[in-house]
């Protein structure tokens, strides 16, 4: 049965001709979409801004080009198959930023282009359309906040740092426990012990220190793998921390090609993870 072709009015059309062009196509047919639902076969310029701000609100505020490196597109040598989010923390001078999310981002864009990553995860695909699930997504956050979503990832370096404490000026007070929102740290009438596998490295415990004997060691970078989202979504979990960039690429070469070598068809890298993990 063929679709009713869906009529657009002159101040619709002329709306809909003030949408970025790499997202136009895409804002069309969800606007003629919702038009055919409600059994019309004419957009005027209210359904348009109607569906407008449902597809605004559905995308989460996502930028034009965020929403154009989400749509199928052919799969072709050159594809874009690795997708780098960062933080604004650097930009926005974000009190709670432990490293500086521009220098890890740039070592990270220059190992895909070296290694060519994004080639050889299209040549993975064996359709010829690529989606949005066939792409490696990296997520770098400045802090333990995680503003980039990197426990939903499949890539994702976190910003820390590891506390430490002068016991000889430590008065015991609890101050710094009382501050943790992660209840990393013990006192019980002693210097504080710092759990190293619930703290996540923030800034709290030595801003409220009221003597100032906790310091922070140099700041690292977390790694974190195999998050996801979908029917069965699955948190990315820590796996390493490093201090060197050097060390985080090696690590992604290696985990990244290692999926690239023995994933099944279409299998998601979150997947794979998982699968080999239980091996």
């Amino acid at each position: 049965m063929a679709i009713a072709e869906i009529i657009w009015d002159t101040a619709a059309e002329q709306a809909l001709g003030g949408v970025p062009l790499l997202v136009r196509g895409l804002v069309r047919h969800k606007v003629e979409e919702r038009a055919r639902r409600h059994g019309k076969g004419t957009v005027t310029l209210a359904d348009f801004h109607e569906a407008e701000a449902r597809f605004r609100a559905v995308m989460g505020g996502k930028s034009a080009d965020e929403l154009a490196r989400m749509l199928p597109r052919e799969n072709a040598p050159g594809s874009e198959m690795v997708l780098i989010e960062a933080c604004h923390g650097t930009l926005s001078n974000c009190p709670n930023l432990l490293i500086d999310t521009t220098a890890w981002q740039r070592a990270v864009e220059d190992w895909v282009r070296e290694s060519e990553v994004s080639e050889r995860l299209r040549r993975r695909v064996t359709g010829d359309r690529i989606l949005f699930h066939h792409k490696l997504r990296i997520a770098i956050a400045g802090c333990p906040n995680g503003c980039s979503r990197p426990q939903i990832a499949e890539v994702g370096l976190v910003g820390y740092v590891r506390p430490a404490v002068s016991p000889a000026e430590c008065t015991r007070c609890g101050a710094c426990a009382a501050a943790c929102p992660d209840t990393a740290i013990a006192v019980n009438g002693a210097p504080p012990v710092f759990d190293p596998a619930t703290c996540q490295g923030c800034l709290r415990c030595r801003a409220a220190c009221p003597v100032g004997c906790i310091t922070l060691s140099p700041p690292g970078v977390r790694v974190l793998l195999g998050g996801k989202l979908g029917r069965h979504p699955h948190l990315a979990e820590v796996v390493d921390e490093q201090t060197d960039p050097a060390a985080i690429i090696a690590l992604l070469d290696r985990v990244v090609g290692d999926y690239i070598a023995n994933a099944l068809p279409e299998e998601r890298f979150a997947d794979y993870r998982l699968r080999a993990r239980e091996r």
